[in-house]
């Protein structure tokens, strides 16, 4: 069996369609559906009879596709593979390292397939869960093709996955590297009897346009209130669309509410206490808007994202990492509590990249992990591994360029909102703070300045403020730079987010010594499939190593190479450990 470090390997893509399907049979209680054989629905959400009773099944259907059968690739783990694949490409993932790309979105760029097949008769196999009771043929011409038929049942896509496995002739499908994507279109058949699909990552659902938190409400005031008002009847809405208890905007007020019960004329809002959030009580009219507002009080940054994501983005908390987020967090962001009033709809994109470049951190959809994963922007604990021109980067694929554009030699937030009903621009806040490195704006060096302002309706307190400031400035003062390389296959473990040292003849200092700097990877991309991969990673030598204090108990300090990574030692009158190593400092 040949795999990634096997002379001769031939390599092969294999792509799975994952089809939700409905648990109900049809006309089999509790589906109510009725009719002949010939009508009966293919279990699909668009095809169903009883809208009602439809029920997802947790397994969904896998439809396999490759450029030939099972026995010409020699794949096991497939039973039937359907060869109609014509191409595969993909854009990968680019993570926004801490939002601080000029040149990227705020929630870095999302991973991309697009996918051709050609169309073909099919006998129905798989696809219809009631082939054996219909009167026709599915092999008639009459009756349409594979693709026509699929693409008329399968009308819903939203919740389709596309699994895209990348490995050799011989090996399990098991064993394969695989990289997961939600169907976002597929065209129907064009005049060269093909169709083209394309899907993206699950972070799609949460852009512009298609997730806002608060979502939209709609209830209105059915009569005037007075400034000291302490409930109010609202209609046009149901008391489900608002929460039991919380903090509402009418106008330019916000008013926290204690309690809410239906009646005959509508909803009562009861308990008001009014003014909140440094607003003023006002008298209000009949039919003013009443928009919900979403509240955060003294706030994880990994409970808000998930918030976020899960209650306003539409997306299944089973696609977060989020045990492996509270580890991160509890390590390397604890020091960071959110507290915030979002009084109208604001794109949950926009509120996520907010938070990614006020708190230090990132979020990124791991495609072979099928996971959305977290990280703070931060140094090591382990010790990274080292790539070499030598044994790992591909010969001639290896760039280094500026991005002068990310440099920042002044941080200027802006934080502690005055009533949170605006937090666009200077006046809207209480309180600010600058970090500077002037030293960099000198004709000497840069000889200008580089200014980030930021708007935060997440901060509140100088120490969080003074501490992001001063990191920005760590990583960014000099202008930062990319790395663009290509590995072989055989190096391909190295994935998104990963640190590693490089040594190559290339990357100098002014002496002619190799660098050995740190680098962490924002981008990877398998561009020849099962045969070489294309990074870009960005320069984070500037943040260093952590280091934990230890358990009176641990071992003492004998050598850098015995001792752990990240254990933290103390030096003696002169800086210095055993031995003579520079002790480190506490940042």
């Amino acid at each position: 069996m040949s795999s990634k470090t096997t002379p001769g390997r031939e390599a092969v893509q294999i792509v799975e369609i994952k089809q939700p399907l409905c648990s109900r049979t049809f006309g089999s209680s509790p589906c109510t559906a009725t009719g002949t054989a010939d009508t009966k629905c293919y279990n699909t959400r668009s095809t169903c009879q009883d809208a009602a009773n439809f029920e997802l099944d947790s397994t969904p259907l896998s439809l396999f596709f490759g450029k030939g059968t099972v026995a010409d690739i020699d794949i096991s783990g497939v039973d039937y593979l359907i060869p109609s694949l014509v191409s595969v490409s993909t854009a990968p993932t680019v993570i926004n390292f801490g939002a601080s790309s000029a040149d990227a979105q705020g929630l870095g760029n999302r991973a991309v397939c697009t996918l051709t097949f050609n169309d073909h008769q099919h006998s129905d196999r798989l696809v219809d869960p009631y082939l054996s009771g219909r009167s026709w043929n599915p092999m008639s011409s009459d009756r349409g093709s594979f693709w026509s038929r699929w693409v008329a049942r399968n009308r819903y896509k939203g919740q389709i996955q596309i699994v895209i496995y990348d490995g050799y002739a011989g090996q399990a499908l098991s064993a394969m590297t695989n990289r997961t994507y939600f169907m976002e279109t597929i065209t129907n058949v064009d005049s060269s009897g093909r169709v083209t699909m394309t899907g993206k990552d699950i972070l799609a659902k949460v852009e512009e346009r298609k997730a806002q938190a608060p979502k939209t409400s709609l209830g209105k005031l059915y009569t005037g209130i007075t400034a000291a008002a302490t409930s109010f009847l609202l209609v046009n809405a149901l008391e489900a669309d608002y929460a039991s208890s919380g903090v509402v905007r009418i106008n330019d007020e916000l008013i926290a509410y204690s309690s809410t019960s239906t009646g005959a004329d509508g909803v009562t809002f009861s308990g008001l206490t009014r003014a909140q959030y440094r607003t003023e009580a006002e008298a209000h009219e009949a039919n003013d808007g009443v928009q919900q507002c979403v509240v955060y009080s003294e706030a994880t940054v990994d409970s808000v994202i998930s918030d976020l994501l899960t209650t306003y983005g539409g997306i299944s908390s089973s696609w977060l990492d989020t045990a492996n987020w509270a580890d991160e967090r509890e390590d390397y962001l604890d020091a960071y509590r959110l507290n915030t009033v979002i009084a109208e709809p604001t794109s949950v994109y926009k509120l996520i990249s907010e938070i990614q470049e006020q708190t230090l951190c990132y979020i990124w959809w791991d495609e072979r992990d099928a996971l959305v994963k977290l990280k703070a922007v931060r140094g090591y604990v382990d010790t990274p591994t080292t790539l070499t021109d030598s044994a790992n980067i591909i010969s001639g694929s290896l760039q280094i360029k500026d991005k002068p554009r990310d440099r920042t030699s002044q941080c200027w937030i802006y934080y502690t909102p005055a009533t949170y009903l605006s937090v666009s621009k200077a006046t809207d806040f209480q309180s600010h703070y600058v970090t500077a490195d002037l030293e960099t704006e000198t004709e000497e060096l840069y000889g200008t300045a580089s200014i980030r302002k930021i708007y935060s309706r997440w901060l509140n307190d100088e120490a969080t403020v003074f501490y992001t400031g001063n990191r920005i400035l760590d990583g960014f003062k000099i202008v930062p730079q990319w790395l663009y390389f290509m590995l072989d296959a055989k190096d391909r473990d190295l994935w998104l987010a990963d640190d590693f040292f490089l040594s190559h003849q290339l990357d100098l200092d002014q002496y002619g010594n190799r660098q050995n700097r740190k680098w962490t990877i924002v981008s990877a991309e398998e561009v020849i499939p099962g045969e070489t991969v294309r990074y870009v990673a960005i320069e984070t030598d500037a943040y260093g190593r952590f280091h934990f204090v230890m358990d009176t108990a641990a071992a003492d300090f004998t050598d850098y190479d015995s001792a752990p990574a990240k254990n933290a030692y103390i030096g003696d009158a002169d800086g210095l450990l055993t031995g003579g190593a520079t002790a480190g400092v506490i940042a």
